[in-house]
């Protein structure tokens, strides 16, 4: 339930942002016209002739807000925090705004209006942002939306065991910042005394009980839930008793039975979803893009070596899933009957080459891989769906055979054509430093994150770095 009131109230903040940022824009057009006629002479057209704009403005910064994951932990310390991310937020919409004026060769539209546009939307995100919080804080005050807990606890004082996780705090601290939200704790309540609990049930407004309680005790709650359950009062029992370090965790319905998903890899299918539509839409122009640069590159191989212009492998997608993974050829051909040799004579870690002066690799072979030209064929991977923009590199089959139980989780998303290790050094990291950056995205993965990356891997890509 708290996620799902703090989803709903950041979609109301998302509104309220907007609805700023569109002031933002008319004092931008005031503000141009009052200021610059007395430095360059001239004024803007009539605001008709800019109305237009608000559209694209509306979808970025909406989006962005979305992406950034914007107000879905709102706490009296989080606003100082917020401040830096609506800055983000803001210099990426400008960016994005330039973009779409540049792409679409408006030229009317001064640059000068779109800085003081910029500043505007930095500073109304900012107020809409403070006084969303004093008007969420007034209306929850007033008993508007108001959410009644009754806490019941467990053993031991009713003591959350939060060994495993210490930054989270207990259920107590959790349900009394919830202010934003809503959450009321009305009532403390010991486990023995559950005649005192339906008692207090019966009689005062309560929409939900917490069972503050270790797995152990779950029996003796039993009759106490059954009885809530006939009153239409909802329950919840945190599960900190299952010591599960890096999952999160969902609740569904299979059938008629409840059941508790704990997961590693992403669950979110609206997040990876947009994830998906992105993948089409980034890959899709990536091909349009390098369409005639494919070409020649095309033609470059079959000059300079014999052999295909494609380089086919058999590689570890999703969960074990095998596919077909594409490339442009960058060594001679047979070279993959030497790579066990290789392996036995040069690696590291048993897993993997990394040659400085690979004698594997053709002439053209080292400019497509310092320049990681020849990953172009895997934007086909993307639109097939085997990969995606942003992911774990997908490994051979050889490779995952030798995988620790750990280093196995890295195949839990589907792979990449870049990830947080190819920004982070490339080549020059060791087998266990990818794995572990791999396993971070995973853990940390949000459609910001993989944001993050893309804009990265531009200039990692275009100085080389880290590249073999």
């Amino acid at each position: 339930m708290l996620s799902q009131r703090s989803k709903i109230l950041a979609q109301y903040f998302y509104i309220f942002s907007v609805i700023f940022v569109c002031s933002g824009f008319f004092l931008a057009f005031i503000t141009y016209n009052l200021i610059t006629p007395l430095i360059i002479g001239y004024k803007l057209y009539s605001i008709f002739y800019y109305l237009w704009l608000l559209v694209p403005i509306i979808f970025v910064f909406y989006f962005l807000l979305f992406l950034f994951r914007m107000y879905l932990n709102l706490n009296a310390e989080s606003f100082k925090s917020d401040i830096i991310k609506l800055f983000e937020i803001t210099a990426i919409s400008a960016f994005l705004i330039y973009a779409v004026l540049f792409m679409f060769k408006v030229t009317y539209v001064s640059r000068l209006f779109i800085g003081y546009f910029s500043i505007y939307s930095f500073l109304s995100l900012i107020l809409a942002d403070y006084t969303g919080r004093k008007l969420a804080v007034k209306l929850k005050r007033r008993g508007y939306s108001i959410r009644n807990i009754v806490l019941v606890k467990g053993d031991n004082s009713g003591i959350t065991d939060i060994s495993n996780f210490p930054d989270i705090g207990g259920i107590k601290d959790i349900v009394a910042s919830s202010e934003y939200l809503g959450i009321k704790l009305v009532k403390e309540i010991d486990k023995k005394d559950m005649d005192g609990l339906i008692d207090f049930v019966l009689n005062n407004p309560v929409d939900e009980v917490i069972f503050d309680i270790k797995g152990d005790e779950i029996a003796d709650i039993k009759e106490a839930t059954l009885l809530l359950e006939e009153k239409g009062i909802t329950v919840k029992i945190p599960t900190n008793f299952i010591p599960f370090k890096y999952s999160k965790v969902s609740f569904e319905k299979v059938g008629n039975f409840p059941v508790i998903s704990f997961y590693t890899a992403p669950e979110d299918d609206i997040r990876l979803f947009a994830k998906r539509l992105i993948d089409i839409a980034g890959s899709a122009f990536a091909t349009i893009i390098f369409l005639i640069p494919a070409l020649i590159i095309g033609i470059l191989i079959k000059l300079d070596s014999k052999g295909s212009v494609l380089y086919k492998s058999k590689r570890i997608g999703k969960n074990g899933r095998l596919f077909t993974f594409y490339k442009f050829r960058t060594m001679y051909s047979g070279s993959d009957e030497l790579r066990e040799g290789l392996i036995n004579d040069f690696s590291r870690d048993g897993i993997e080459i990394k040659l400085k002066n690979d004698p594997r690799i053709t002439k053209i072979g080292k400019v497509l891989r310092k320049t990681s030209l020849d990953e172009i064929p895997q934007f086909y991977n993307v639109l097939r769906g085997d990969m995606s923009l942003v992911g774990p590199r997908p490994p051979m089959p050889d490779e995952v055979k030798k995988y620790s139980i750990k280093q196995r989780r890295r195949i839990s998303m589907k792979p990449g054509i870049t990830c947080l290790w190819q920004i982070s050094g490339r080549s020059m990291l060791s087998f266990e430093d990818r794995v572990e950056l791999d396993l971070k995205y995973i853990d940390d993965w949000s459609l910001k994150l993989d944001l993050i990356i893309l804009l990265k891997t531009v200039p990692a890509v275009l100085f080389a770095k880290g590249a073999l």
